[in-house]
């Protein structure tokens, strides 16, 4: 048994149940966005539609990587870190907005981290209709844009720990050669 666990964390990146629950935690987020949309009747502002935007990315990205889990995983890491990295920079640009009371949303940034107007192609998923300062939500005492960036530090977090788990294990598999 624990030759079996010690072989599946060194394989992690290569197999499909870990892309799979990228997929799986992707889509769970992206439920709650719309959740909160269309059931709680909370309004999305621009930066919430491109934090959605950021999960959504790293869904698709999950996907293409499931079904070639050996090939791509090697462009699928970059464009999950990538997307990462620009939904927690988006989260972070919206819990200052929050904070100041004279911010005001700006979908050309948000947008040019993406390279495409989501309000324009998709508006029935991707229509902001809130503003950044407010603050309709909390758990724990802590808003909504602030759980996002918490999100992706995590997501960033499981990169991070995945690869040096895919290097471990190419070192091991190397050195007992």
């Amino acid at each position: 048994m624990g030759a079996f666990i010690k072989n599946f964390l060194l394989n992690l990146l290569n197999t499909r149940l870990y892309w799979l629950c990228v997929i799986m935690i992707s889509v769970a987020f992206e439920y709650c966005g719309y959740y909160f949309q269309y059931v709680e009747e909370l309004k999305p502002c621009e930066l919430c539609v491109y934090e959605r935007a950021a999960f959504a990315a790293i869904g698709l990205i999950g996907i293409l990587v499931i079904f070639w889990p050996k090939g791509l995983k090697y462009i699928g890491i970059p464009l999950w870190i990538y997307a990462s990295c620009m939904g927690l920079s988006i989260a972070i640009e919206h819990v200052d907005a929050e904070s100041n009371i004279f911010a005001t949303c700006n979908s050309v940034i948000a947008a040019g981290r993406f390279w495409f107007p989501l309000d324009q192609w998709i508006p029935s998923f991707f229509n902001p209709t809130g503003s950044c300062g407010d603050i309709p939500w909390q758990l724990a005492g802590f808003s909504m844009p602030w759980w996002v960036r918490a999100i992706f530090i995590g997501y960033i977090t499981a990169i991070i720990l995945s690869l040096i788990i895919h290097f471990a294990g190419y070192l091991i598999r190397r050195k007992s050669k």
